[in-house]
């Protein structure tokens, strides 16, 4: 009997292949049922909430006017947690959602709708934060406000994405309120308007106009993402009897589509273009200043300029100290050529006459004098204003002491003696003062019960005092 092996290394090519295909298309249906939203939706029941959310008259109107008022309170006063509260009230993704269906749809009429009531909107938000801050006597630029007048990427990214979440738990049978509560927050229309509005009341219209661009930002990225989505998930499109109708209906569709987004096309890249050049300006400030006198200072107290219309601008100045010889300047124009982004772009140095030594030298010595006072003085400031909270603080837990004898008493009957009082404490690097709460359990307790009854104390007086910079001793020890 003669026994044959075939050697043929190809043999098991076939079936390593379908194996290998099988593989993938299982990869494949797996990503889609998690990936895929399409058996969520309830087309009916998004077209009828979008519709519904659209209108900014009577109840909207009067909501979007209070929220407007507490996002206006909220940036005058710096607090963030009232401007998103105010952020949480707003109906402003109505009529922007609206937008988005209408163009996906060639509803011609819903766009219509949608279009006026986002200039209402608009108007009404600039109008009752301009009336506000014109009459409120104690208006000044915050650090919240100043933030909604510089745009850049990371806005733009952060519409578009915000407004996928928004369309996508929209277009869900039952509506993801938190993703939308959250989309609010995270796109932040409210804010430029307010800051729209305080700019023209302080008559600073360059301003005015930076945070109005945010505003314009968001609101055409989230008009982009909420087209793109229901383009993908087909939602039927308006046809009209009239075939003439139709057609005008589906051109104007198409200009007004391209009107509204080739603005955000133009707004992304001039961002983008902003974004490179301040990133390697950055760049170039970190790298090409090694080496030079006083790089650390130079870095630091360098400005950058973008300019989209005219020759942008990195500024170097020396601030009266060692200035800069001509062949380091030279150095530093020919290093700027390496970077793409900033070949186009102006160095400009700023520095005292170098014919001047002498009174560089009494100028500089004169600032470096003034500069050690000042140092001087905000050490001794910082120590005074440390000892001043320490004894704010101490005199704090000796007025309520008394109500909090009188309650500790009633809430822990076995409590024997409670005292307070002050231990110093070093661990040679520095000083500190810590209060210290004495308690005295009945002694027929168990120790492990008086452990427990300290731990209750502590979270106890912690709410109370609004501080956990204690220490709590007991018998228990």
């Amino acid at each position: 009997m003669e026994t044959k092996f075939d050697f043929n290394e190809n043999s098991e090519q076939p079936n390593i292949k379908k194996n290998a295909e099988g593989l993938l298309s299982g990869i494949v249906i797996f990503l889609k049922s998690i990936l895929s939203f399409h058996n969520d939706v309830d087309k009916n029941s998004t077209v009828n909430s979008i519709k519904a959310d659209i209108s900014m008259k009577g109840t909207t109107a009067w909501i979007l006017i209070c929220s407007i008022l507490i996002a206006s309170v909220g940036l005058n006063a710096d607090s963030t947690p009232v401007v998103i509260g105010a952020m949480l009230i707003s109906p402003l993704l109505g009529p922007i959602l609206g937008l988005g269906f209408s163009i996906a749809t060639n509803d011609i009429l819903t766009l219509k709708n949608s279009f006026l009531n986002f200039l209402v909107m608009v108007v009404l938000s600039v109008l009752t934060a301009y009336i506000f801050f014109l009459v409120f006597p104690l208006s000044e630029e915050t650090s919240e406000l100043f933030l909604r007048t510089k745009p850049d990427i990371r806005d733009v990214l952060i519409a578009f994405f915000g407004g996928l979440a928004l369309i996508i738990a929209k277009t869900k049978k039952e509506n993801i309120s938190s993703a939308i509560f959250g989309v609010a927050i995270a796109t932040a229309l409210m804010p430029p308007l307010c800051t729209t509005g305080f700019y023209v009341a302080e008559q600073d219209f360059k301003s005015a106009l930076s945070a109005f661009y945010l505003f314009t930002i968001n609101s055409m990225y989230i008009i982009l993402a909420s087209y793109l989505v229901l383009k993908v998930l087909r939602f039927p499109l308006i046809n009209y009897a009239n075939s003439r109708r139709r057609n005008f209906i589906n051109r104007l569709v198409i200009i007004v589509s391209l009107v509204i987004l080739i603005p955000s096309v133009v707004t992304f890249n001039g961002v983008l273009n902003e974004s490179q050049f301040d990133s390697q300006a950055k760049e170039f400030l970190e790298n090409e200043l090694i080496g030079i006198p006083n790089y650390e200072f130079l870095k630091n107290t360098a400005q950058f300029k973008y300019n989209s219309d005219n020759v942008s601008s990195i500024v170097i100045n020396t601030y009266g100290q060692k200035p800069l010889s001509q062949e380091t300047i030279n150095f530093l124009n020919k290093k700027l050529q390496k970077y793409n982004e900033l070949k186009n772009a102006k160095l400009e140095f700023i520095q005292n006459d170098i014919s001047l030594p002498n009174s560089n030298k009494f100028v500089n010595e004169l600032r470096k004098r003034d500069s050690m006072e000042l140092i001087s003085k905000n050490n001794e400031i910082n120590k005074l204003n440390q000892k001043l909270n320490a004894l704010e603080s101490l005199s704090k837990e000796k007025l309520i002491f008394e109500s909090l004898a009188k309650e500790i008493k009633i809430i822990y009957p076995d409590l024997n003696q409670f005292e307070v009082f002050e231990t110093i404490k070093t661990d040679f690097n520095q000083i500190d003062t810590v209060l210290v709460f004495n308690l005295r359990w009945n002694d027929e307790l168990e120790n492990q019960e008086k452990l427990k009854l300290n731990e209750n104390v502590r979270s106890w007086l912690k709410f109370q005092l609004e501080s956990d910079v204690f220490e709590i001793r007991s018998n228990s020890e």
